[in-house]
């Protein structure tokens, strides 16, 4: 029987993994240690640039991390997707090896971002990692850092890294890229409690993004009731005007979202608000079919008269449908001197 040759150990798998990969990855400790004194490469790099240390980190295996680290591994290796190890412990709250990890990293490197903009300390707040997260902050992440991962947590619905931010030093009124805050984002996803928590601690809930959206805007088009009122509650401009001249109410008429309707009404919100190309609340109501929103709008007062930047009104839209019934001489459509049809 021939005996085959011994594999080398700089071979390497489909994916361009070493046998050091490997045996990280497995947690296999001793296969770790003898690769090692054979020679094998600490900071070999796969095809996707992840390195020994990067495998483990993100596998939770700290053993092999210290002797990888013992070795000359690179703390700061970064992969193809600008991950370095510290971004992977802290995804998934490897608390160990994370502070093995920053223990290892000069000053300036442990806050790296990596391709989409993102540190460690982001990813720990994305994933409610808080041990982690306590560990970056006493490390001393910077304030530009704790708003980053501020706005991640709220995007992320994560209310405990939230709090934890915030008591750090985080800035309630924080701005993403385009200008939101961290409300703007809860208010968009209906995180009703994350705003609670902003709201007390300062957050400004009038403040816009750079299409002038309020978090009043956002909680109104994503159909989020409880936020809405929050907003209303926490005095947040009912009337307040987009880049478009939208009012919230057009936004929650334009989404079918009745209640909110009712609630901003309730609130004060003007029923005939005209915005881009002159159109209402109630023209959006109609263009998109909602018919107990048109009922409603007609009821609180609207006007059906009014013309868009088209010469159109939602009589005419209406009469075009060829479906209708008249309102009641009581409803707000008489009084605004028109016999507005609406779909049975």
């Amino acid at each position: 029987m021939v005996t085959p040759p011994p594999v080398p150990i700089p071979c390497r798998d489909g994916s361009g993994r070493t046998a050091l990969h490997l045996a990280v990855l497995r947690g296999h400790v001793p296969f770790v240690r003898l690769l090692l004194r054979r020679g094998a490469r600490a900071s070999a790099e796969d095809a996707a640039g992840r390195t020994p240390l990067h495998e483990a980190a993100w596998h939770g295996h700290s053993q092999a991390a210290v002797l990888l680290l013992g070795r000359g591994a690179a703390a700061a290796a970064r992969s193809g997707a600008g991950l370095t190890p510290l971004h992977c412990a802290a995804a998934l709250g490897r608390y160990l090896l994370a502070g093995n990890l920053l223990v290892a990293l000069s000053p300036g490197t442990s806050w790296a971002p990596d391709a989409r903009g993102w540190t460690a300390a982001h990813w720990a707040a994305a994933g409610d990692r808080l041990s982690v997260l306590e560990l970056l902050l006493e490390a001393g992440l910077d304030g530009a850092g704790r708003d980053g991962a501020l706005l991640v947590a709220a995007a992320a619905g994560r209310g405990a890294a939230l709090r934890l931010l915030l008591e750090r030093g985080a800035r309630a009124d924080a701005l993403d890229c385009a200008g939101a805050s961290a409300l703007g984002v809860a208010a968009a996803l209906g995180h009703r409690q994350d705003m609670e928590v902003l709201l007390a601690c300062g957050a400004d809930p009038g403040l816009k993004d750079r299409h002038h959206r309020s978090p009043l805007h956002k909680a109104a088009s994503g159909g989020h009731l409880s936020s809405v009122e929050l907003l209303v509650i926490w005095g947040a401009e009912v009337d307040s005007r987009d880049s478009l001249g939208l009012s919230p109410l057009h936004h929650a008429a334009r989404g079918g979202h009745e209640d909110i309707c009712c609630c901003l009404l309730d609130a004060g919100a003007q029923v005939n608000a005209t915005g881009w190309l002159h159109t209402t609340p109630l023209h959006l109501a109609v263009e998109r079919g909602h018919k107990p929103i048109v009922q409603l709008l007609l009821r609180r007062g609207a006007n059906p008269s009014p013309r868009s930047q088209w010469s159109e009104s939602t009589q005419d839209v209406l009469c075009e449908g060829g479906q209708a019934t008249i309102m009641p001489a009581s409803s707000g459509a008489q009084k605004n001197g028109g016999a507005l049809l609406h779909g049975p």
